[in-house]
């Protein structure tokens, strides 16, 4: 009996980190964002940030979501924006009902302490953040040229930016690599097989998860409502990319009666359907 529970907690864990790694291709839906939802963001900040506490079931904990993650990136990612690119509307609409799916889980850690008018504040400066963070104008910051060591330094100062991405729900990392203009070299190094590339920036990114998340893991401690009160701002404020960048484009101006209910209809069964899923999922919060 208690194999099998520890083989059902493994494979939740891994599920779980094989929808992280799929939902990373839909605009709106980050890394972060997918963590929180699916309840596994404080585990996983906890375990990076006091990994020599245990090494070896930080790192057990780790490779699991890490397996999961990277068989979502290299099969259902695929899938995703094929399905994004043949109905954009309804799988678009399907992430915002996992979004929006996610929030109650998030409302119970915050109502572990009073609601109040600052708890207001917090929700709006998380919210605020991101929708300014998404305005951005992609390439404003062009940090892709030069060369040299001055070239490394700023592939170095990327890996931190794409981290402050991966761990901060509600952020983006494709739209902070094309903000940063990184988004096209990123993929010529990839395709290019260049290692020196591509290394230099996972050590950087590497570096500045180690960086980022122990700060994070304080304040979590520290001021949790305040910050989960935050977190559904991130989250709330993420949901605005998926209706600017893929719901409002893919509906056609000369639109009639028909085609709006036919959508209409899809589109209210697919947020039924993320919505579902992402409950569920986040129901397991302490697996």
């Amino acid at each position: 009996m208690q194999m099998n529970n520890r083989f059902k907690d493994d494979l939740i864990i891994i599920l779980k980190g094989y929808a992280i790694g799929s939902s990373m291709s839909v605009p709106g839906v980050s890394g972060g964002t997918m963590a929180i939802l699916l309840g596994i963001y404080d585990r996983l900040i906890s375990s990076i940030s006091n990994f020599f506490k245990d090494i070896k079931g930080n790192i057990l904990f780790l490779l699991k979501v890490c397996i999961g993650a990277g068989a979502g990136i290299c099969s259902l990612a695929f899938l995703i924006k094929w399905l994004l690119e043949k109905f954009p509307i309804p799988v678009s609409v399907f992430f915002l009902g996992a979004v929006i799916g996610g929030i109650p889980a998030l409302y119970k850690k915050a109502r572990q302490s009073e609601l109040r008018i600052s708890s207001v504040f917090y929700f709006l400066l998380g919210f605020l953040i991101v929708l300014s963070i998404g305005f951005i104008p992609s390439g404003s910051i062009n940090i892709s040229v030069g060369s040299g060591i001055t070239h490394y330094l700023m592939l170095l100062l990327t890996g931190i930016v794409i981290a402050l991405a991966l761990v901060l729900p509600g952020i983006s990392t494709s739209h902070m690599l094309l903000v940063l203009g990184m988004y096209d070299s990123m993929l010529a190094a990839i395709t290019g097989f260049d290692v020196i590339y591509i290394g230099i920036l996972g050590i950087a990114t590497l570096i500045g998860v180690f960086l980022i998340t122990k700060p994070i893991e304080w304040t979590l401690n520290r001021f949790p409502h305040q910050t989960y009160c935050m977190i559904i701002g991130f989250v709330l404020g993420s949901t605005t990319e998926i209706f600017r960048d893929k719901i409002l484009p893919s509906i056609p101006e000369s639109a009639d009666a028909l085609w709006w209910i036919g959508f209409g209809v899809m589109s209210i069964a697919a947020f039924i359907l993320g919505f579902m899923a992402i409950n569920s999922l986040s129901g397991f919060q302490n697996d």
